[in-house]
């Protein structure tokens, strides 16, 4: 994860709420902090253990992302709706 998913997420309307799962790096944690001083705050979560696959949740819709966000685009990639609730996923995650 780098500062392409923040550039990404600079781009929501006011008021839609961003909360990102994941490990960062320190990098990363510097990018968010700075991001957060100019734009509509990303909450960050850390995860307690490593996950492979990448969920896009939107309202209650979950989507499983066959690359990851800041490398889409850049070949073929899958996204697939999945038919379960956002709290399973969640859930999982903690």
């Amino acid at each position: 994860m780098d500062e392409r998913i923040l550039t990404l997420l600079t781009k929501r309307q006011k008021g839609v709420i961003a909360i990102i799962h994941s490990r960062y790096t320190e990098q990363f944690k510097l990018d968010l902090e700075k991001h957060n001083q100019q734009y509509e705050a990303i909450n960050f979560i850390q995860l307690s253990h490593k996950a492979h696959d990448r969920f896009l949740i939107i309202d209650e819709h979950v989507y499983l992302l066959g690359a990851s966000v800041k490398d889409m685009g850049m070949s073929l990639c899958a996204i697939t709706k999945m038919e379960t609730s956002p709290d399973i996923i969640l859930n999982i995650l903690k």
